[in-house]
């Protein structure tokens, strides 16, 4: 199924490029305390540079340069096309973020904040091959797709998952959820597992955005709690200076070990505070400074989870 999906978007990728599309690029330099940098203290880390090329119905997104995993020096991202089969209806084949929450803008310019890290897992699986059926009726807005492979809490099978996303604005608050259904593997007699998400969005007085995402990740363990929170809030009107930064503050749970040794979600939180900034129109930047609760140490006892000062710049051709 992948091969076929990769010919077939490979194919239309290349005719469609010169249609009206855009490019960027960014930049994403750790100053201090990033994983699997030199030391500890910044460098060229896993993704630290991306390229991007967006049309009205494709797009295309690749990372190079990961330093922190040698030998995989390449990594696609995003490479989808969409296609329209009725007024109400288009159909997406390719690979893009899966939609079990809002689905993050596969543009750096578009989202707020920098992207990464433990918070990624549970926002939003990994990117992964698909085919999505979507659409809008009367303002409810519909997605309905199937995954190429399966990877759960428990193990990874080539069984299919599925998955639904749903989103209404009502009374300015935008809200959505959504939930994937994991096929597992008929010897381990378990059910297939669910995770759901649940999401809400509103500008108060024009003044203050706020979002927040609560998400489960099922593991068929009834003994342990699955579920994590997510939420940003950002000053809507930015700070009256030529750089336009806008500030926001960001708050999120992740998995921790318990007394028994049981993942439990909300064991752990980290705190982040950051400036997006656009020099010109054509450019961004962005500096956030994270904060853990608990400090993790790998193998080797470097920490997994510190501290971390994260530079991105980005522009688009």
């Amino acid at each position: 199924m992948k091969k076929i999906i990769l010919l077939v978007v490979s194919l239309v990728f290349v005719a469609s490029l010169f249609a009206g599309a855009s490019g960027e690029a960014d930049m994403t330099y750790p100053i201090m305390g990033y994983p699997g940098s030199a030391d500890e203290g910044g460098g060229l880390v896993r993704g630290y540079v991306g390229i991007g090329y967006w049309g009205a119905d494709y797009g295309f997104h690749a990372n190079f340069s990961d330093t922190a995993w040698p030998g995989d020096n390449f990594t696609i991202n995003h490479m989808f096309k969409k296609f329209a089969l009725h007024p109400m209806v288009n159909v997406l084949i390719g690979k893009t973020a899966v939609p079990l929450v809002k689905e993050l803008n596969p543009s750096t310019f578009a989202n707020l904040n920098i992207i990464e890290g433990a918070c990624w897992g549970f926002i939003n699986p990994e990117n992964d091959w698909m085919v999505k059926f979507d659409g809008n009726v009367k303002g409810l807005g519909w997605q309905l797709f199937t995954l190429d492979i399966n990877q759960s809490a428990i193990g990874m099978y080539d069984y299919a998952d599925y998955g639904a996303r749903f989103d209404y604005n009502v009374a300015g608050a935008d809200i959505g959820a959504g939930f994937v259904m994991r096929g597992q593997d008929p010897d381990l007699d378990t059910d297939a597992i669910m995770d759901w998400a649940f999401d809400i969005g509103y500008t108060a007085a024009e003044m203050a955005n706020i979002k927040l995402q609560l998400v489960s990740n099922g593991d068929a363990n009834d003994d342990t709690s699955d579920l994590n929170l997510y939420t940003i809030v950002s000053y809507v009107p930015g700070i009256p200076f030529w750089i336009k930064p806008v500030p926001y503050f960001g708050y999120y749970t992740y998995d921790g070990l318990d007394d028994d040794l049981l993942a439990q979600g909300m064991e752990y939180n980290a705190i982040l505070f950051g400036l997006n900034m656009n020099p010109t129109k054509d450019s961004i930047l962005k500096l956030e400074y994270k904060m853990y609760s608990e400090e993790i140490l790998d193998a080797d006892e470097d920490d997994f989870k510190a501290d971390t000062l994260t530079l991105q710049l980005g522009f688009t051709f």
